[in-house]
């Protein structure tokens, strides 16, 4: 069950947010607020919490226990098979995206994961690729 205390940060922002509909549903006593009016506070609201609008899901998930490893390599194209080239620690991933091309029969491969160790990241990756995640 959920428990608002106003006195928290995420309290703080639950009462600026029914603040908020109740001054667009005030604006015309005994009407609601339309959709679009509220869905207008809310991404005013995320913008001023720092949250990207345009950017992936993952910004508000808690931690994950770990590190990040950026995991680079070879996949074989007739297989469900990663052949791997490197791990390096920290998330690089997006900057490798610049590396898209096929190499005969093996498309170059990277991804970023959150694992105890490089080995760990490693073994994560070859999974992803053997069930055809990717």
């Amino acid at each position: 069950m959920l428990h608002f205390d106003p006195a928290t940060t995420s309290g703080s922002a639950v009462a600026s947010l029914f603040r908020v509909w109740c001054s667009l549903r005030d604006a015309d006593p005994g009407r609601r607020p339309a959709a679009a009016e509220l869905a207008g506070a809310v991404e005013e609201m995320f913008a001023e919490l720092g949250l990207d609008l345009d950017g992936p899901p993952a910004q508000v998930e808690p931690p994950r226990s770990g590190e990040v490893f950026t995991v680079f390599g070879l996949k074989y194209d007739h297989e469900d098979a990663l052949l791997i080239a490197g791990v390096v620690p920290g998330e690089h991933a997006p900057s490798a995206v610049e590396l898209d091309g096929d190499e005969f029969r093996f498309s170059r491969w990277v991804d970023t994961f959150h694992a105890e160790s490089g080995n760990t990241a490693a073994r994560a990756a070859r999974a992803q690729v053997e069930r055809g995640d990717c």
